[in-house]
């Protein structure tokens, strides 16, 4: 089961907002209090036939009268960067799968994972922001042991925001690869991230790193608020051993704009999307060949490399139908290039619809996604996954019960899994 908390500041990324000015602190002192001016004589009948009094007729009147002249107010003092809001935001996922590892068609094992992720960011000032998470895991291995409990830096980013069209981010990023990558399993309506053809082990797709992260640096842009996206980026600047792989995306939104670096694999109903998007990796001597382990005593042996590219596409389409629901079409290509790869190419389509309203305290989201990945040398992985989600408060609290069917190159296998998110 998956549980998401949530304490977060958004804007389609997290960014805290600008606190009002407080009033100036009183002095403490009471300020003089004039005393009154002496009251005028009653006017004459005739008005207009008194003369006018004198200056120094009206000179007396006026004397012993303090007149108090207020000081101009202070001007506010400047604010200082570290004295600015922080945005927190706690999402939690804890989620159950019924299956054995060892008999994959069994479903006689429970197995139940989760993750806390803490996420913290901040307005140095109005072109330089920061961002930064931790994210603590807990459930299964592939070799089947158990993560009893690991927490590690997710997310560090200097984000240097020059202009609609040019904003430098720098650190440990998601890498712009595809839409999942920036979805994430927090804003997609599947439980289940695309790519995750063996439970517990890395999803077959776009190279990335864990959680999807990875060292180095993006460059994008948006032009018509979000309409159109781009991205370029460089990683691996962590290890000088490798080559660095670099990515490039393009998105464009037909309907409504996406103005965030991230973006959502559905809005529930928020937005009218129609969005494709392109991109594609490659790093030098980035596919590397699979060694069996060597003998013992013998030492092992140097694998040989070939350049790493990838291509992909995805298109996303949302339409809000009123009182007929919600209705998400959503669909990924994948190509690998390279001599060593293991898989060839890989794809997943999806449908999904969200009842209009509320059955109790929230939504209705039945969900079906087929995905399949074809090996070079062997049959082809397939996955179907059927799923109810109960939408409650749009992504910050939803529940998803489904069932999966799998064919691993023959080795097939079911599941049952349940899982809770919950964000504030």
């Amino acid at each position: 089961m998956a549980v998401i908390l949530g304490i977060t500041s958004f804007d389609g990324s997290a960014r805290a907002q600008a606190q009002p000015e407080a009033a100036p602190a009183p002095t403490g002192e009471d300020p003089p209090i004039a005393e009154p001016a002496a009251e005028p004589a009653s006017p004459p009948a005739d008005a207009s036939a008194a003369p006018a009094p004198s200056a120094e007729a009206a000179a007396p009147a006026l004397q012993g009268a303090a007149v108090t002249v207020p000081a101009p107010p202070a001007p506010p003092a400047a604010e200082e960067p570290w004295k600015k809001p922080i945005s927190v935001a706690a999402w939690a996922r804890v989620g159950g799968r019924l299956q054995n590892p060892g008999a994959r068609e069994k479903m006689d094992r429970l197995l139940g994972d989760g993750e806390l992720d803490l996420s913290f960011s901040g307005e140095i000032n109005r072109f330089i922001r920061l961002q930064g998470a931790i994210v603590a895991q807990f459930g299964p291995t592939p070799t089947g042991g158990n993560i009893a409990g690991s927490a590690t830096l997710r997310d560090v980013i200097a984000k240097f925001q020059l202009h609609d069209l040019l904003n430098v981010w720098v650190g440990r990023m998601i890498v712009p690869s595809d839409r999942s990558a920036f979805s994430g399993p927090w804003s997609m309506g599947p439980w289940n991230y695309p790519g995750f053809f063996e439970p517990y082990a890395p999803p077959i797709g776009p190279k990335q790193g864990p959680l999807g992260r990875n060292d180095g640096v993006t460059a994008w842009g948006k032009v018509a608020g979000g309409l159109f996206k781009y991205y370029v980026g460089a990683f691996n600047l962590h290890d000088s051993s490798v080559s660095p792989l670099y990515t490039a995306r393009l998105n464009l939104s037909l309907l409504d704009p996406e103005p965030a670096y991230y973006q959502k694999s559905t809005y529930l109903g928020e937005k009218s999307i129609l969005a494709l998007g392109v991109a594609g990796e490659v790093q030098k001597e980035g596919s590397v060949e699979s060694l069996p382990p060597p003998a013992p005593d013998t030492p092992p042996g140097v694998p040989r490399k070939d350049t790493y590219m990838e291509i992909n596409a995805d298109l996303l389409f949302e339409k809000n139908l009123d009182t007929a629901g919600t209705l998400t079409l959503e669909g990924a290509f994948y190509k690998y290039l390279g001599d060593f790869e293991r898989f060839d190419h890989s794809y997943f389509a999806l449908a999904s619809y969200l009842t209009p309203n509320n059955i109790g305290v929230g939504k209705l989201q039945p969900l079906v996604r087929l995905q399949q990945a074809k090996l070079k040398n062997a049959d082809p992985y397939l996955l179907i996954d059927a799923q109810m989600g109960y939408i409650i408060e749009g992504h910050a609290a939803r529940v998803a019960l489904g069932y999966q069917r799998s064919d691993l190159s023959g080795v097939k296998g079911n599941a049952l899994f349940l899982g809770v998110q919950l964000q504030k």
